[in-house]
């Protein structure tokens, strides 16, 4: 159903960074502002390290009722982007803190009705100040979310560091200034059941589910597939970031088992690039494993389109915006059942497998591949299904959504008065 609305709520969004030429956080803070603001006023406190491509963008596509507020911090600022992430925390700590101060002045001075929303920084670790007189919403976020400890050998020495991690996000609900703030939300949007778990335990008022990313405008197929695929092998994608947390070598143990003609395609780059090509000759799958190396995002439309279903390995993540991305494109998904992809998936479009033992798992995946590969009207309704899915998530489609839950949070804000 297509939001309507008059017009009369003004919505301030922070989110640090943003950008219309970007993905990851800028591209998801741009298509937030972009998407709202076809409907309603809206407010956005960015840092200006994109600021160009925005001001060009804009100059090409005006549009009135979509502002901008720079926010720079004036005396010290402890990270400098042209150096890295060093100093990144603390700087974006700082620069929080004086973005609602920005806000507080202004709605000081307004009478229409104002919902400040924080899209940046999706993570527990950082919710909004508690600020009086208007509601705020934040999220979606996750990091709820820790590592299965059963899979703790796939994380090699990097593992005590996990541990670590995942000891911090357990004690996050006994710390009282994070508690405060978190009880305080009308609304907090979650990415996954681990995060929503945190939060409650936290004291949150309402915690709903609601993806961290979305499919812009024009990308994915037009419609679901509705062809069979050709003779030969199937072909599955996976796509990451080689890393630990990424976990290629499940899918690589479960090709090991495989009994029908398969090929992997591998699209990513990072610091176990070499370690997992050297497991694949080890394992005896070079020749189902093909390595693509990292591929630009504007050209992973071609390797989507190439591929018959995708591989979703990752032990910890909010929920993998890969994911969305392939299934616009009408791939069915064979993934761990936990986190954010066991939260959101329909159990019609995706082959969701147990996350107890990695034997188990192993043995889950390559049955998965299997009945892929054996039956092509289970894959094309999987497909289908997939599709409808990924459509679901447009963000025009969730910037209507989110506005139907800032009049009810407005409503009961008003309730209270």
């Amino acid at each position: 159903m297509e939001y309507k609305n008059n017009g009369h709520i003004r919505v301030f969004l922070v989110g640090h960074a943003i950008s219309p030429n970007r993905g990851s956080e800028p591209g998801n803070t741009w298509n937030w502002a972009w998407e709202l603001s076809k409907y309603t006023n809206v407010d956005v406190f960015a840092y200006p390290q994109h600021r160009k491509e925005i001001e060009k963008f804009i100059l090409e596509h005006p549009r009135n009722n979509l502002r901008f507020h720079w926010v720079t911090l004036d005396n010290f600022d402890p990270w400098h982007p042209e150096k890295g992430e060093s100093g990144l925390r603390f700087h974006y700590i700082l620069w929080l803190r004086k973005v609602y101060k920005i806000i507080k002045n202004l709605i000081d001075n307004m009478q229409e009705p104002i919902v400040v929303h924080q899209v940046s920084w999706s993570t527990v670790s950082t919710p909004p100040p508690i600020l009086q007189g208007v509601p705020i919403v934040w999220g979606p976020v996750s990091g709820g979310q820790v590592a299965p400890a059963s899979f703790r050998d796939f994380f090699g020495n990097a593992w005590p560091k996990e541990m670590v991690r995942s000891w911090r996000v357990s004690f996050y609900p006994l710390i009282l200034g994070w508690g405060r703030r978190v009880s305080s939300l009308p609304l907090i949007l979650a990415v996954n059941r681990e995060t929503e778990a945190l939060l409650r335990k936290a004291g949150a008022k309402r915690v709903e589910f609601f993806l961290d990313c979305g499919v812009p405008s024009g990308f994915g197929l037009p419609k679901p597939q509705e062809v069979a695929r050709p003779p030969g092998p199937l072909r599955l994608l996976w796509a990451g970031r080689l890393d630990f947390i990424k976990a290629l070598p499940l899918v690589l143990m479960a090709l090991r088992r495989v009994r029908v003609p398969v090929e992997l395609l591998v699209a990513g780059d990072g610091p176990l690039k070499l370690q997992w090509q050297s497991a694949v000759q080890r394992l005896g799958l070079s020749d189902k494993v093909r390595f693509l190396g990292r591929i630009p995002w504007d050209k992973m439309k071609e390797v989507f389109q190439e591929a018959h279903a995708f591989v979703f390995t990752s032990l910890r993540d909010g929920f993998g915006c890969v994911v969305l991305e392939a299934m616009s494109f009408g791939l069915p998904v064979i993934t761990l059942d936990h986190q954010g992809v066991g939260t959101f998936l329909p159990a019609d479009a995706a082959i969701k497998v147990p996350v107890r033992t990695p034997e188990e798992t192993f043995q889950a995946i390559s049955e998965g591949i299997e009945r892929l590969a054996l039956d092509e009207d289970l894959r094309l309704r999987m497909s289908r299904e997939a599709w409808r899915f990924a459509q679901e998530e447009r963000w025009d489609r969730r910037a209507e959504r989110m506005l139907a839950l800032y009049e009810e949070v407005l409503s009961h804000a008003h309730r209270r008065v």
